[in-house]
């Protein structure tokens, strides 16, 4: 507990008039107030009760820092948590890609692909599509066709690969990004690298698409889809030097 110096001064005096003898009273002039608040003001503070104001602000200044410290590692705690959470999520649907649950150490083999072509996909689908989904709905394919055309959307494109005496196409949706730094331009009938815009793929051009069957609607729809034979990332352009 921190005594001011009023306190301070108030306890001296009551101790400095308690201890003059009741003889004194009677014998010698009574000391004026005066003469022991000088008295009082003469006595200096220890120095343990002097240093507290510093002491506290330090501490303060200490659990401020620690504060911060704790909030940083807090954030990088949930920058890992994430990280890790993506990889489980990750790898939970490459399981689901390949349609089982296996061991890590089958996984690799069971993630080859099935090879088809978008006229037999198609037409698997238009014939029987109860028989089309057991085969394929779910799984982990290679399509292989001509493209028929593509759209373009915010973090996706589609690629419309193009089944010979069908109705119906194979659409494929690829997610774009770092690792696929592209844009199409629909009414060109090109897919175009967005580092230098060269073209990357055609209309009319034999493509694989290498994704997740998600059976049929208008269309016979590949999920999560990539380029096979096609990697496009972002070249980061040096900044300007101040």
């Amino acid at each position: 507990m921190i005594l001011n110096r009023t306190a301070l001064l108030a306890i001296f005096l009551f101790a400095l008039i308690g201890t003059i003898p009741a003889q004194e009273d009677k014998e010698t002039p009574t000391k004026s107030l005066g003469d022991l608040f000088n008295k009082v003001k003469e006595m200096k503070v220890p120095d343990s009760v002097a240093n507290l104001p510093t002491q506290i602000s330090e501490l303060k200044e200490s659990y401020v820092e620690t504060a911060k410290t704790v909030e940083e590692l807090r954030s990088e705690v949930e920058i890992l948590r994430s990280d890790i959470y993506a990889l489980k999520r990750e790898n939970e649907e490459l399981r689901k890609a390949v349609g089982v649950k296996v061991k890590d150490d089958n996984l690799a083999a069971l993630l080859k692909p099935i090879e088809i072509s978008a006229t037999d996909l198609v037409t698997r689908y238009a014939e029987d599509s109860a028989d089309a989904d057991e085969r394929y709905l779910d799984k982990y394919l290679k399509v292989v066709g001509l493209v028929a055309g593509f759209k373009s959307g915010t973090q996706s494109i589609e690629i419309f690969l193009r089944a010979e005496g069908q109705d119906a196409e194979v659409l494929c949706l690829v997610h774009t990004g770092a690792d696929l730094f592209v844009d199409v331009l629909p009414s060109q009938g090109r897919l175009i690298s967005r580092n230098d815009r060269r073209t990357l793929l055609t209309v009319g051009q034999p493509v694989a698409i290498i994704g997740t069957c998600g059976g049929a609607g208008l269309n016979v729809e590949i999920l999560n889809g990539r380029i096979d034979g096609i990697v496009e990332r972002e070249i980061k352009k040096p900044q300007p030097k101040n």
